[in-house]
């Protein structure tokens, strides 16, 4: 079985930020500063998924309201208000980009 997790940033600007594990972590700790969201709150969207069935792919999928103190690291991990949900495309393309590396099983047509 093989367990991955992205993690994505969703600004107000419409750009989305993908974040490695090792990352993540450090930024959840407040180890690592991101002074482009000080004093902001974001949207955030966690990806997982295994493949422990041959044919089948289990994909989970998470979303908080992260705020950022003047210094750039993470304050606050709330739930987000209505005005901050994760549209359907967002979330889709979050999703999406997650996996672009995740191999495919061959199709087999009759």
């Amino acid at each position: 079985m093989t367990m991955e997790v992205r993690h994505f940033v969703l600004a107000p600007d419409g750009a989305i930020r993908e974040f490695s594990p090792a990352e993540a972590a450090l930024i959840a700790a407040g180890s690592n500063k991101l002074p482009e969201f000080a004093e902001r709150r974001v949207r955030y969207l966690q990806v997982s998924w295994d493949d422990e069935a041959a044919a089948e792919m289990k994909i989970q999928t998470a979303g908080a309201a992260i705020k950022f103190d003047a210094d750039g690291r993470l304050a606050e991990a709330a739930p987000p208000s209505d005005e901050e949900k994760i549209s359907r495309f967002e979330h889709d393309t979050c999703v999406q980009w997650a996996l672009r590396g995740a191999e495919v099983a061959v199709l087999t047509f009759h």
